[in-house]
Parts: structure tokens; sequence; C-alpha cells
């Protein structure tokens, strides 16, 4: 058949015939020859989709020869196809949305209340002053203690907030070598007695220290100016020359001394190898002399005092020189006497 022989039929089924009837009696031959007709062609037995609503249509129009009578067995694959196909589509569900991140947790609430910010002032608190008053005072007075501290000190404040310092080593004599800070006052010359405590008068406030006492730390403390005006005192009228005569045949004094009294004076050049040897005479008379503390010789501190007058004066530092000079004239003068004559 021009190669439909090669070509793979539908499966076809054979049904019953029906009842000859003589409405009906050609419809046998009739049907023979659509069945036994190629007009079957394959696109034809294949559904054009696969949604339902498609099949359940096209399986009435597809062409039968029993579409008179067998509306029984139609309905029955009618019914057949609507059980075997989905009734209703499932529905889509909605993509799920991402839910927004959960807000971060508040802070626990504290049990205190936070302080309430109070407005500026128009007047500033004053401020706190740096340093105490007796911390002030414990500086200055271990600052000369550990450059002697031999020596009993004491440093008090004043009624008129001058600051004193003494020492009991000779009436309130400062010896030579001990560098003094700024602020400071000293005791003008005199004769007196008694412990440092009691060299410093009234004060309001007063530190001591007494040897053997701790020092700490220079660097616990502020930085001290030091300077060499607290030993001003009035000047000596004819300081140089009253100093060449008091050391001039003074015994225990070398005559080096007498000899750079005299050039100071003048204001002569002084060689330094001469000045150091003065030096070294001061230095082994002072430390005889805090060699005897508390209870000294008065000529050994006479000479004492001499040699740094004159220490000064050949260094030209006449503001010693008038400081140590001034004590020995004080303390080198007779006392006076409880006699008194008749008249």
């Amino acid at each position: 058949m021009n190669g439909a022989a090669d070509v793979e039929k539908p499966p076809q089924f054979t049904l019953a015939p029906p009842t000859p009837s003589p409405e009906t009696s050609a419809a046998p031959a009739e049907s023979e020859a659509v069945l036994e007709s190629d007009s079957w062609e394959t696109a034809a037995l294949q559904p054009e989709s696969l949604q339902p609503e498609s099949l359940q249509t096209e399986a009435f129009q597809a062409p039968s020869p029993f579409d008179s009578d067998d509306t029984e067995v139609l309905e029955e694959l009618a019914n057949l196809l609507q059980e075997i196909s989905p009734t209703t589509a499932a529905p889509v569900e909605p993509a799920a949305r991402p839910e927004p991140p959960e807000p971060p947790a508040p802070p626990p609430v504290s049990m205190f209340e936070p302080p309430i910010p109070q407005p500026a002032s128009a007047h500033p608190a004053p401020q706190m002053p740096a340093e105490l008053e007796h911390e002030r005072l414990e500086r200055l007075l271990k600052f000369v203690a550990r450059q002697e501290p031999g020596l009993r000190w004491a440093v008090g404040l004043r009624e008129d907030r001058t600051t004193l310092l003494v020492t009991d080593l000779a009436h309130g004599w400062i010896p030579p070598g001990i560098t003094l800070p700024a602020e400071v006052h000293l005791l003008e010359p005199a004769r007196r007695k008694g412990t440092a405590k009691s060299l410093l008068g009234e004060t309001t406030l007063a530190a001591t220290y007494a040897p053997g006492d701790p020092l700490g730390w220079a660097a616990d403390y502020e930085v001290t100016d030091t300077s060499s005006q607290p030993r001003e005192l009035p000047e000596v009228d004819d300081l140089g020359w009253l100093l060449s005569e008091a050391t001039h045949w003074r015994d225990g004094l070398p005559r080096l001394v007498n000899t750079l009294a005299k050039a100071g004076a003048a204001g002569t050049g002084i060689v330094d190898a001469e000045l150091d040897i003065l030096r070294v005479y001061l230095d082994t008379s002072r430390y005889q002399l805090l060699a005897q503390y508390p209870d000294v010789d008065a000529g050994l501190l006479l000479n004492c005092l001499l040699l740094a007058a004159t220490e000064g004066i050949a260094a030209r530092n006449r503001l010693n020189a008038n400081y140590h000079f001034a004590w020995f004239q004080v303390l080198n003068a007779p006392l006076a006497s409880g006699w008194k004559t008749g008249a």
C-alpha cells in the first residue's frame, strides 16, 4: 500500500457488534470501512495537551461510529476520565517572605537612675590647690634634710604667711654647703638655745625632722626652686677690711685664709688652685663641727664662720660672705656682764 505497511498502525480494539436493527442495518458495512481506512492517523490518537480540560473536550469530538446509540458507554468513559484527571489544580503557595530581623533587645534597665545634669554655674568652683600647705612644708623640710640628715631641722608657717627654716646646730645658723629653697626665710644672727622646734617660735603650721626619720625619694615631691636669697642680711660695713683683720693671725686658721681674704676684699685675681685648697679647709672644719653636734666647740664654730665668709668673698659671692661674717660678729661679741657699776 505504497509503503503503508512500514508504518506502525495503532492498536485496534474489537467491540462486540450491537444487535442489528432496521435503522442500523447499513452501519456495519459503513463502520468496517471506516475502521479499515487509513484515515485513522497516528497523530489523531495522541492527545494535543496534557491539560484535563482539553482531554475531556477532545474525547467527545473523536469520530466514532457509535455516536447515535452508545451514549451510556460514552458517559461511562467521560466519568472515568474525570476520575483519573485532577479535578482542580493545586493552588500554588506563594513564596514565603523573609521575616524582618528582630530588633535588638533594649539594654537592661538599671535600678539606679542616671544623675540629672546640672546646669553650668555662672561662677566656676574654685580649683583646689595643686599642693596642700602641709605637703609643701614637708617637701621643703625633706629637701634640706637630705643634704644633711645628721642635723635636726624644722620648718614652720608664720602668721604673716612667711616660711621659716631652722636647725639647732648653732643658734639657728645654717652651715655652708646647704642649698636652700627659694621660698624660705632664715633666722637673723643671735644667741639662742633650744631645739629646732622651739627655735621656730609662734607658727600656724610646722614640720620637724630628726636624724633617722624617713626621707622618702626626691621624685615623690615636686621640684623645689633654690636660691641664695634666703641668706640675705643687712650688709656689713667694710666687710672686706673687717674680714681681713679677723683672719689675721687667727689661731686655728692657715695663713692662706688671710691672704685670700685680702685678695677678695681688694678684688684682685685668685688662682683656682688656691680657692680649691681654701674649700678643703672649709669642708674639714664643717665636718669637725658636725662631729661635735649637738654640743659644738665655740672656737671651732667661729673659725668655720670665718672660713665660710672668706670662701664667699674669694668666689665673689658677697651675699654668702656677708651672711657668715654677720653671724661671726654676733657670736664673737663678748657676753653682756650681769654686774652693774655703782653710781
